[in-house]
């Protein structure tokens, strides 16, 4: 990739403020400058010749996860063909962490990726900058605030609670947590505080929706002891509380049956923060026979909420009647606003990788089937079924563009109406337009469009958005990939960038299976010459006719402008016409050709391949070749039994380089040649033979009488 060799280069990088380092196509780390050592205190002599994947440069999101290398831009950059840049922490030793801009660029040659060089700046001081300025502008404005109740009129004269103005003013979402001091008021007791602080500190460092529901359960009944502890979550479709997790219950009492959408809910949706229950005075209450045989005497319910929304609740189970104090419930309810926060977090997690796993899944398997078959309808159709299905989309089409008549022709869809699929011809319209300009992508929602062309047929199938993106193969649009949705929606970029790479691996297997049914083509073309000749050649002995067959259909069928035979006369020195086509009679009696290079060596037995006629020395009549028109020239041996009986001319009226198929398919057919002469020699011989048999015969006869 970067074979540069001169000091001054290096000089010159390595004396840069901003880190700097080049990696080559294999992500191996070819040059580290002393910035880059600085920023990240790992020394050039650490990481230069180690492969990308094996240094661990110490990157962060804003969340403190750890990136992983094939998040590095670098690895995006090789993985993309595409500059790319990004912001985040670098756990720098020493510093903490510091705000850090990473830009990767691809170095090409010759139209191919070789690696990419990478700039890594710390980028403190414009965050510090911007931040001073943002303080420096709101410091300027008068903010109206209630001196009773603490709430401020926003800009649209709303009173909101300050929480609320803070957040939506970009100060960060609230969780309303506790200082010392205030704890020490509402709780009496620091045990509330440090259990309140290790209960956070646990869910919080955990990413597993399980590990998380059961260090919540486990944990109030340890602080609050009681007897038990039970998670369920709301369902908001079946109205049901599903158990998440429990504590201190038997299996027969937690999976006891189905829990509806109860009271506590009502409660927690009027404001209510807590619901006791005691169940001596609910007798007639669903589960009563099953709490009284699980020695429970009081159940607490505190609803779980995530901003306004109620998403389950958390339930404390006692054996003896308990009377809980404001303090208790307080501590209980900011605790079920923490494990809310955590619960929510954790889903988000596990559905952003369970999406990651299932996008790699899906393109793993589609480009599986475009490197294992040239069926180009099998994996088209694969396509527009499986995107769907992982996007959770109404349905997909496949649809390439026509350049002669600008028309984008239906190859596969899925999840459409046959009706729909083929209301009529779609034409090269904006998606196409926009994909030639760059753009990755086409946003079409029909409501916003009364008057496109099939807006009542769209509106009829359910459609209400229409995603395009393009098809690709080497900067030329072949075709666009459509996805449908029956709803409004937002694609993320990550969702965009999927669905990209798909339309990517579509258009390789476009060109692969178009290239392998064109060379298919060829094949069945040239076999079906070669059994025409080969049936002229065992039907008949006028080796003529078999000849002037293969000078004609081979121009035909390899689109030659001419072709000739010529065969050695009996001294085996001269060559003779034998059969023509595509050229003058001028050309054709131009003079011997027994002393060309290319001819001596072509009955030597070696196919000799001439690109420019015009200018090579193995041509001795390149004047006359340059009046007819000839550009390109093979010449072939005719051989029989092992014998060279003349030579095979092809001849183009374009600069052309032979294929080896093309010189094996001439080569056959003048192998051919050699045995339609054979054959018709061994009959002249054969007949010659006979009669004189027959004359012999017919003297003996003659004397006898």
């Amino acid at each position: 990739m970067l074979s540069w060799n001169r000091k001054i280069y290096r000089q010159v990088l390595d004396n840069m403020t901003d880190g700097v380092y080049l990696v080559d196509r294999n992500r191996k780390i070819l040059f580290w400058n002393r910035a880059a050592g600085s920023l990240t205190g790992l020394a050039p002599g650490e990481v230069t010749g180690m492969p990308l994947d094996k240094v661990n440069i110490g990157y962060e999101d804003a969340r403190g996860n750890r990136l992983r290398h094939f998040e590095y831009p670098a690895e995006l950059c090789m993985r993309e063909n595409r500059a790319v840049s990004k912001q985040f922490f670098l756990d720098a030793t020493g510093r903490g962490k510091i705000p850090v801009e990473e830009n990767a660029s691809p170095v090409f040659n010759g139209g191919e990726i070789t690696g990419a060089v990478v700039t890594l700046r710390d980028i403190s001081d414009c965050i510090e900058t911007a931040a001073n300025r943002i303080k420096a502008e709101k410091r300027e404005r008068l903010i109206p605030i209630c001196g009773w109740c603490k709430k401020i009129r926003s800009d649209e004269n709303y009173w909101e609670q300050l929480e609320t103005y803070l957040t939506n003013e970009g100060f960060g979402i609230f969780t309303h947590g506790m200082c010392p001091s205030c704890a020490e008021k509402i709780f009496e007791k620091k045990v509330y505080l440090e259990s309140y602080q290790n209960i956070c500190k646990a869910i919080s460092s955990s990413i597993s929706t399980d590990e998380v529901l059961h260090l919540i359960v486990t944990n109030v009944v340890k602080v609050m002891n009681v007897k038990a502890s039970l998670l369920r979550l709301l369902n908001s479709e079946t109205k049901q509380m599903e158990l998440a997790a429990c504590y201190g219950l038997s299996e027969k009492y937690a999976n006891k049956g189905p829990v509806a959408y109860d009271a506590s809910i009502d409660d927690a949706l009027a404001g209510k923060p807590v619901s006791v229950y005691d169940i001596t005075e609910h007798r007639d209450s669903r589960y009563y026979k099953e709490a009284i045989e699980e020695g429970i005497r009081s159940i607490l319910s505190i609803p779980l909420r995530f901003k306004d929304e109620v998403i389950g609740v958390l339930r404390m189970y006692t054996s003896e009647p308990v009377k809980y104090t404001d303090d208790d419930l307080k501590f209980m309810s900011a605790l079920a606003e923490q494990a809310a926060i955590a619960i929510v977090n954790a889903r988000r997690f596990e559905s952003a990788v369970s999406r990651e796993k299932e996008y790699l899944r899906v393109f793993e398997e589609i480009t599986k089937a475009v490197s294992s078959t040239l069926n180009v309808k099998e994996v088209l159709n694969m396509i527009v079924r499986k995107i769907p299905e992982v996007m959770d989309l109404k349905g997909g089409s496949l649809r390439l563009l026509n350049r002669e008549t600008r028309q984008l022709e239906l190859v596969a869809y899925y999840g459409l109406s046959e009706k729909y699929a083929n209301k009529g011809p779609v034409a090269c319209d904006a998606s196409i337009d926009d994909a030639l300009a760059g753009k990755p992508v086409s946003e079409y929602d029909i409501t916003e469009h009364r008057d496109s062309r099939y807006y009542k047929e769209a509106v009829e199938e359910g459609i209400r958005t229409i995603l395009s993106i393009p098809m690709r193969f080497q900067n030329e649009v072949m075709g666009v990939l459509r996805l449908y949705t029956t709803r409004p929606r937002k694609y993320s970029e990550e969702d965009l960038r999927f669905m990209s790479a798909i339309a990517e691996q579509t258009a390789i297997a476009i060109v692969n299976a178009k290239h392998f049914e064109k060379e298919i083509s060829k094949e069945k073309e040239y076999l079906s010459v070669f059994q025409e000749v080969t049936k002229a050649v065992s039907s008949t002995l006028r080796a003529n006719e078999v000849l002037d067959m293969i000078v004609r259909k081979i121009p035909e069928v390899m689109g030659l402008k001419a072709a000739t035979i010529r065969l050695l006369d009996h001294t085996g020195k001269k060559l003779i016409l034998a059969a023509a086509y595509g050229l003058s009679e001028k050309y054709l009696n131009r003079g011997p050709v027994d002393t060309e290079e290319n001819v001596i060596e072509a009955l030597n037995e070696k196919p000799v391949a001439i690109y420019d006629v015009a200018t090579d020395d193995k041509i001795k009549y390149k004047k006359e070749a340059a009046e007819e028109g000839i550009k390109s020239m093979l010449t072939l041996p005719v051989v029989a039994r092992g014998k060279v009986l003349g030579v095979l001319r092809l001849l183009t009226g374009e600069p052309r380089r032979f294929s080896e198929q093309e010189i094996g398919f001439a080569a056959a057919l003048a192998e051919q040649c050699g045995t339609a002469i054979e054959n018709a020699i061994m009959y002249e011989k054969s007949k010659k033979d006979y009669d004189d048999i027959m004359r012999y015969m017919d003297g003996a006869v003659l004397e006898r009488e």
